[in-house]
């Protein structure tokens, strides 16, 4: 390759390759028995007769010189010395790694810089800090214009699926994005399916440690180029948040902004960090995450512009529900406060909660063991239909007349109500408002789903969304509005 032969690959040069294992066997020469021995092993696997040692040592001839005693130990298994380099540096051609015997570090080609770096070690922080967001949008008009987002929890396994070696980042590693179809549906949902596309062979590419300027450079870079590609001339309107372990970089173009927050409120909180774009081009943003930050908020241009909607106020809206692990909640009613202000469809606006824990105290620990030991959990729902449910299960029911924007409006009213009220202004207000079979069930049981499985596909008519949601509750906790294809629902986990 182009970075071996800079680096000074073995092999690269001379146009052959050392084979490693014979060349540091005890008894390299080849002569009387062992060199009839040798032969017949080579006319098994390639072809040579017990008289062709003149063809093989025109060939091989590393197998007919005895290696100088440098006093060193053999490479580990799959690295070769790389003389160019000077003594102690070794390669493997398999994994495009360079070793040094006396740091005991691995290195990797920097093409931007053409020189040798540290490999990088992605640390899991996932013991410390968790990380959950979601997102809310308004459809114009019939509801055919639709601003879109796109949330990718877990961008090792995306990028295992697209197989690329993401192994150099921290974790937990997640991406959470809106784009604003307000000048094209299209090039909103082009953006949508293509950003990270772009954005994931990028981030694999350099593996060395990554500094946040660099970070910053290729965010922008992705969003540029996928302007270009898909014909947008005057930039896509967009927030992009980006979490690597600890640090978190934003992005924002064409109106859209992103907003870091923390507990206290205010105008220009500590924790605060701002990150908009009032024009196409591209503005970055990286921070540093510390146990103080609450949240971050993505929204867009026609969002911002509504009256009075300051970046206090922003985050002011959404504080208190992202705050209880409700962020689709909160883009729920920032969206609905927008309107009512004046702002037009289509709007969009997505939420991220970050949750820190102390990963050496001994109930962080406990909770942790449990949770990941849980293979069922039992929880009850409050389902509101609407005309945008899709399932089949409410075949030969009544349609429904509510719109999935009324819908959401009726839940957002009741969250403060059972918040407040525990499971028995549950059972009441399951029983009045609620579409589901089971509301009408006596006592605590109005409601009741019965024991999830961990495997949504053992759970039969229970929605994925529902599922999920259900095991990330904690016994008496209440759910964020959770979407699926039989309407809305709240969740309550009994068990």
């Amino acid at each position: 390759s182009t970075r071996a032969r800079r680096a000074g690959c073995p092999g690269d040069a001379g146009g052959g390759s050392t084979v490693v294992p014979m060349a540091y066997s005890s008894n390299p020469i080849l002569d009387s028995e062992e060199s009839k021995n040798i032969a017949v092993v080579h006319k098994t696997n390639q072809g040579y007769s017990g008289k062709d040692l003149w063809r093989l040592k025109q060939e091989k001839p590393e197998l007919f010189t005895a290696p100088q005693d440098s006093g060193e130990p053999p490479p580990p298994p799959g690295f070769q010395n790389v003389p160019s380099l000077g003594q102690g540096w070794l390669y493997s051609r398999e994994r495009d790694v360079y070793l040094s015997r006396d740091t005991k570090k691995f290195y990797v080609q920097d093409a931007s810089i053409g020189e040798l770096v540290e490999m990088g070690n992605g640390r899991d922080l996932t013991a410390s800090m968790t990380v959950h967001g979601d997102a809310a949008a308004q459809a114009a008009g019939s509801g055919n214009v639709a601003s879109r987002n796109a949330i990718i929890n877990d961008l090792h396994k995306a990028a295992a699926a697209m197989k690329l070696d993401f192994s150099h980042h921290d974790s937990p590693a997640a991406m959470f994005a809106i784009y604003d179809a307000k000048a094209s549906g299209a090039f909103a949902e082009a953006a949508a399916k293509g950003l990270h596309v772009r954005l994931l062979p990028r981030l694999a590419k350099h593996r060395g440690n990554w500094e946040n300027e660099r970070l910053e450079a290729v965010v922008s870079e992705s969003i540029t180029s996928l302007a270009a590609e898909i014909g947008a001339e005057s930039g896509i309107s967009l927030a992009v948040a980006l979490l690597l372990g600890g640090r978190l970089v934003l992005a924002a173009s064409g109106g859209s902004a992103c907003l870091l927050f923390g507990r206290d409120g205010g105008e220009g909180g500590m924790d605060d960090e701002d990150v908009a774009s009032d024009g196409p081009g591209v503005a970055t943003g990286c921070v540093i995450l510390e146990d103080s930050h609450v949240g971050v908020l993505l929204t867009v241009d026609g969002v911002r512009r509504a009256p009075g909607m300051t970046g206090a106020r922003l985050r002011a809206l959404v504080r208190g529900q992202v705050s209880s692990e409700r962020p689709r909640a909160a883009c729920i009613s920032l969206l609905n406060e927008a309107r009512r202000l004046g702002a037009e469809a289509p709007i969009v606006a997505a939420a991220v909660r970050f949750g820190w824990t102390d990963p050496d105290a001994p109930a962080q620990k406990k909770a942790r063991l449990e949770a990941s030991r849980l293979t069922k959990v039992r929880c009850r729902h409050i389902l509101l239909r609407h005309t945008s449910a899709t399932s089949q299960l409410d075949r030969g029911r009544p349609k429904a007349t509510r719109t999935v924007g009324e819908a959401e409006e009726m839940l957002l009213r009741l969250l403060p109500e059972l918040a407040m009220g525990g499971a028995s202004a549950f059972t009441t207000r399951c029983r009045q408002d609620s579409d589901c079979d089971t509301k009408l069930r006596g006592g605590e049981l109005s409601g009741d789903l019965g024991w999830l499985d961990k495997d949504p596909a053992k759970n039969r008519k229970i929605p994925t969304s529902v599922v999920r949601a259900a095991f990330s509750l904690s016994v008496g906790q209440l759910s964020d509005i959770v979407a699926s294809e039989r309407g809305v629902h709240l969740l309550l986990r009994t068990g």
